[in-house]
C-alpha cells in the first residue's frame, strides 16, 4: 500500500488506528464525507484498474474519488495496514425493478467480536458500519435500518 500517513492525512483523519469498533466507525465517515463516489473514468471509457497501488494512487495522490470497486477496494487496503481483517462482499443494488446483477457492487465485511458490513462506495449510504446481521434493528446519524424479517413476519 502507497503511504499509510498520506491516505490518512487525505480523509482527514487524525485519530487512533488500532483495530477496533471505535476506530472502524470514526475512519468509516470521514472517508465517506471527503472522498466522493463518481463513476467519471467509466462514463469516459478509461481503463480502470484495481490492483491496490492504482487505487490508492487515484484517491490519494490524484484526489480522486471512484466507484464501490475502487472506494472499497482502497479502503479495504487502508483498513488491512491497520490490522483489521477484511474481507471483500460481493452485492446486487435493490432498484424499484428488482435486484441488480451480482458482482454489481462491492462491499467489506469486517471481523472484529462480530461480523460488520462496511461500505464506502455507494453514493448515499449509511454513515457508520453496520452489523452484518438481519434480525436487528439499526440505526446512524443518516438512516434507519429496519429488522426484515420482523418486517416479513408481521411481527411489532
Amino acid at each position: 500500500m502507497t503511504d499509510v500517513n498520506a491516505y490518512l492525512g487525505r480523509i482527514n483523519y487524525r485519530d487512533s488506528t488500532t483495530a477496533n469498533l471505535n476506530t472502524l466507525r470514526a475512519i468509516h465517515r470521514a472517508h465517506l464525507l471527503t472522498v466522493p463516489f463518481e463513476n467519471l473514468d467509466i462514463a469516459l471509457g478509461r481503463k480502470i484498474a484495481l490492483d491496490e497501488e492504482a487505487l490508492t494512487r487515484k484517491i490519494v495522490e490524484r484526489r480522486r474519488g471512484g466507484f464501490c470497486y475502487e472506494l472499497n477496494g482502497a479502503f479495504a487496503a487502508l483498513l488491512r495496514s491497520r490490522r483489521f481483517h477484511v474481507s471483500l462482499l460481493s452485492a446486487r443494488v435493490a432498484r424499484n425493478e428488482g435486484e441488480g446483477p451480482e458482482f454489481d457492487h462491492l462491499c467489506l465485511r469486517v471481523d472484529l467480536d462480530e461480523p460488520w458490513l462496511v461500505d464506502v462506495g455507494f453514493g448515499e449510504s449509511f454513515l457508520e458500519p453496520l452489523r452484518l446481521q438481519t434480525k436487528v434493528d439499526q440505526s446512524d446519524p443518516g438512516w434507519h435500518f429496519p429488522n426484515r424479517a420482523k418486517r416479513r413476519s408481521g411481527a411489532t
